[in-house]
C-alpha cells in the first residue's frame, strides 16, 4: 500500500521489479481512478512491468479504477479542479460525467474571472515598477548631466533621453489610471460570479 501511494504521489508509472511482482492491481487502479488518471496509465504500467517480465492484472486494475472514478467524478471534485484551473481528461463515465461537469464548469468560470483580475493587477504592478525604474534613470542621468565629465554632445543626448523618459512616465500614469478602472470592473465581475456559485 505504501509503495502504491508513493507511485500515486509521484504521478509516475515507473515501477521496480518488486513493485510489479507484489502490486495490488485493484488498489493501483483505484488510486489512479481516484486521481482522475486516464486508462492510458494502465498501458504505462504495463510497459514498465514488461521490462521485468511481469504482466499486470488488467481486469483487477480496471475494476479498481472504475471504483476510484466514483470518488473522482463528483460535483465538488469537479468544482475544485475547475477552480484551480485544472484540466479534465474526459475520464468520467457517462452516468457520472454530467454532475462532474456541472461543478467543473462553475469552478472554471470562477477561475477565469479570478485570472482576469490577476492579469490587470499584475499589469498595474509592472507599470508602477517601470515608473520607479524611470525615476531612477532620470536621477542618474540628471546627475551626469550636471557633472564636469559630461561633454556638450552628451548633455544634448541626456536632455533628449530625460525628456523621453518623462513623457513615458506620464503615459504610464495615464495607463495605470485606465487599468485601475478596468480592475474595478473585473473585480466586480469576479464577485458576481463568486456570489452566484453554490460551492463554498
Amino acid at each position: 500500500m505504501l509503495a502504491t501511494a508513493a507511485l500515486l504521489l509521484n504521478g509516475c508509472a515507473t515501477m521496480s521489479e518488486e513493485e510489479c511482482i507484489t502490486a495490488d492491481w485493484h488498489t493501483l487502479g483505484y488510486e489512479d481512478g481516484a486521481a482522475g488518471q486516464t486508462v492510458a496509465m494502465l498501458g504505462k504500467r504495463r510497459q514498465a512491468c514488461a521490462d521485468h517480465g511481469v504482466q499486470p492484472d488488467a481486469n483487477a486494475y480496471r475494476a479498481g479504477r472504475d471504483q476510484g472514478l466514483e470518488l473522482y467524478c463528483t460535483e465538488m471534485r469537479g468544482y475544485r479542479i475547475g477552480r484551480a484551473g485544472g484540466s479534465y481528461g474526459g475520464v468520467c463515465p457517462r452516468d457520472l460525467e454530467g454532475v462532474f461537469l456541472v461543478g467543473y464548469e462553475s469552478g472554471r468560470e470562477l477561475y477565469r474571472a479570478q485570472r482576469a483580475v490577476n492579469e490587470v493587477a499584475n499589469a498595474i504592478e509592472s507599470a508602477h515598477n517601470e515608473r520607479e525604474h524611470i525615476l531612477d534613470d532620470i536621477t542618474e542621468m540628471s546627475a551626469h548631466l550636471v557633472s564636469d565629465e559630461a561633454t556638450k554632445e552628451e548633455r544634448i543626448e541626456l536632455l533628449a533621453d530625460i525628456a523621453r523618459l518623462k513623457t513615458r512616465h506620464t503615459e504610464l500614469g495615464h495607463e495605470i489610471e485606465e487599468m485601475e478602472h478596468e480592475l474595478v470592473l473585473r473585480e466586480a465581475a469576479f464577485h458576481e460570479v463568486e456570489m452566484r456559485t453554490p460551492y463554498k
